[in-house]
């Protein structure tokens, strides 16, 4: 039931076309679903059918988070490249 609603919210925020998440949340949301992976295989029925799909979509939907926040990293970095020439002595033409 809380997997439902988890992958509803996450859902619902993409089809509204929502702004991209901070990697802030994405990190909360990486360590929720990473929590429900371990209720789901500590569980009674997690050798049942149900059990191991419910186990499979969460380990899904955590390498896509961990995509994201791969991804979020990689904009990062280049988009702070400039601030750090100017750290490590560069200069910038203010005329331009």
């Amino acid at each position: 039931m809380v997997q439902a609603i988890a992958i509803a919210s996450s859902s619902a925020a993409v089809s509204y076309g929502a702004a991209k998440p901070s990697p802030v949340a994405l990190q909360a949301q990486l360590q929720r679903y990473q929590q429900q992976l371990s209720d789901c295989v500590n569980c009674a029925s997690a050798d049942t059918p149900k059990g191991k799909s419910d186990i499979e979509a969460i380990a899904a939907r955590i390498t896509q988070v961990q995509q994201r926040i791969a991804q979020a990293d990689g904009a990062n970095t280049t988009t702070n490249a400039p601030l750090a020439s100017v750290a490590a002595g560069g200069r910038i033409d203010v005329f331009a």
